[in-house]
C-alpha cells in the first residue's frame, strides 16, 4: 500500500472513529434527557403518616422531600411526574375525607407551582363505601384543582375496585372520562397468612400483583368496562400477573390471538361470560405502567399481550429511583427506540394532552 493511500485509509478510519463517536456521545445524551413522564410516582406527608399513627399505625416516617424528588427527576430524565398520595387506611370516614383533601390540595399546589415537572392524580376516599364523600372530592378535584385523573386501591375490606356499591363514583368518573390508575395493596382476604412468617415481604412480593389482577379480571368479566367504557384505567406493576395467566383468561374453551397467527386456547370447563377475543380486546384498552417490572421477562410478556401504544413509564418513586427503571427498560433489550420514547412519553401525552404543550425543561 503506497503512502498516498495509507494515508486516505487512516482518515477514513480516523474520521469513522469520530463519527461512532459522535454517535455514542449523542446516543449518552439523548438517554440522560429522553424527557420522561413519570405516571407511578408517589408523596407523602407528614400530617397524613401521623393520621395513621394516631389510629394505631406506625410511627409517622416521611422519606419523600420534594428536593429530593427533584433531585431524582433531573438525574435520571423524568421531566413529569404524575403525583399520586396514599390516603390512610386507619381513622374514620371524616378524617379519611379530610386525608384525602389535603393530599390533593398538595399536589395541586405543585403542580401549579412547577406544571412543567409535576402533574397530579386525586386521591380519593372509597374506603366505607363513602360515595358522597368521593363525588364531592370528584367534584373539586376536577372543576377547582384540575387535577390529571384519579388514584386509589385495589381492594378495601371485601370489595375490590368494579364493586357495585360504588356505582355512582364510577358512573361520575366515567362522565367526565377520567383517568383511574389502580394501586394494588395488600388484600383483607390474605392478610396475615401464616406463608408472611417465612416468605420476606409476603404481601408486597404476592399479593400486590394478585391484586392487581383480581381487579382486572373483575372489572372484565362484570361487565363494568362495558357499563362505563369511558374511563381510561391505568395499572400498576406491569399489570400484575395478567400477561402470564393470559391463558387463563380465557373461560370456557374459548380462544383468542395473543401472539398474530397463534390461537391460544383456554380452559375447557365453565361457561364462558365474555368470549377470549373480546377478553383481550377489553385488556388491550387498559394501560399499564412499568413500576417494578422493568426486567425483560415482565416487559416482553407485556408487550407481547397488549402491546407498546398500551405501556407507561412508571418508576414507584421513592421507593424505586427513575434510573433503576430506566436502565432497566433500555438494558432488556425488549423496545426498539421509538418505542422507548413512546412508553418514556408518548403515550402518557395521548393520556394527558397538555403534556404535549410543556415546554422542554432548560
Amino acid at each position: 500500500m503506497n503512502t498516498s493511500r495509507r494515508r486516505f485509509v487512516g482518515s477514513l478510519a480516523v474520521a469513522g472513529a469520530g463519527a461512532l463517536l459522535a454517535q455514542r456521545v449523542s446516543g449518552q445524551q439523548t438517554a440522560a434527557r429522553p424527557r420522561r413522564v413519570d405516571f407511578h410516582h408517589h408523596f407523602q406527608l407528614a400530617e397524613i403518616m401521623a393520621i395513621e399513627s394516631r389510629a394505631g399505625g406506625p410511627p409517622p416516617t416521611v422519606p419523600w422531600t420534594l428536593a429530593r424528588d427533584l433531585e431524582d427527576m433531573d438525574r435520571f430524565g423524568t421531566e413529569t411526574a404524575i403525583l399520586s398520595g396514599f390516603v390512610p387506611t386507619r381513622g374514620d370516614v371524616e378524617t379519611r375525607r379530610k386525608a384525602a383533601r389535603v393530599l390533593n390540595e398538595f399536589s395541586a399546589r405543585l403542580r401549579s407551582d412547577h406544571p412543567v415537572r409535576f402533574g397530579n392524580l386525586a386521591a380519593l376516599p372509597l374506603r366505607d363505601f363513602d360515595n358522597d364523600g368521593c363525588l364531592r372530592e370528584i367534584e373539586y378535584a376536577s372543576d377547582t384543582l384540575k387535577v390529571d385523573g384519579f388514584f386509589h386501591m385495589t381492594s378495601y375490606g371485601d370489595a375490590w375496585a368494579g364493586d357495585e356499591r360504588w356505582a355512582p363514583v364510577y358512573q361520575e368518573l366515567n362522565r367526565r372520562k377520567a383517568i383511574v390508575h389502580v394501586h394494588p395493596q395488600g388484600p383483607a382476604c390474605c392478610s396475615g397468612l401464616t406463608i408472611g412468617r417465612k416468605v420476606p415481604n409476603e404481601g408486597a412480593m404476592i399479593e400486590f400483583g394478585t391484586d392487581t389482577t383480581r381487579v382486572i379480571a373483575n372489572l372484565v368479566f362484570s361487565g363494568f368496562t362495558t357499563q362505563f367504557p369511558d374511563i381510561r384505567w391505568v395499572f400498576s406493576h406491569g399489570g400484575g400477573v395478567m400477561p402470564f395467566i393470559i391463558e387463563r383468561f380465557f373461560q370456557g374453551g374459548t380462544s383468542a390471538e395473543v401472539v398474530q397467527g397463534i390461537v391460544t386456547k383456554g380452559q375447557d370447563g365453565n361457561r364462558a361470560s365474555v368470549p377470549g377475543d373480546q377478553v383481550l380486546q377489553q385488556l388491550r384498552r387498559f394501560y399499564y405502567d412499568t413500576a417494578q417490572s422493568s426486567n425483560p421477562v415482565a416487559m416482553d410478556a407485556l408487550k407481547k399481550v397488549v402491546g407498546v401504544s398500551q405501556i407507561v413509564f412508571g418508576t414507584d418513586y421513592w421507593y424505586r429511583t427513575a434510573e433503576e427503571t430506566g436502565t432497566g427498560l433500555v438494558t432488556s433489550r425488549v423496545f426498539t427506540t421509538a418505542e422507548l420514547q413512546a412508553i418514556d412519553r408518548g403515550n402518557a401525552e395521548r393520556l394527558i394532552p397538555r403534556l404535549r404543550n410543556l415546554s422542554p425543561k432548560g
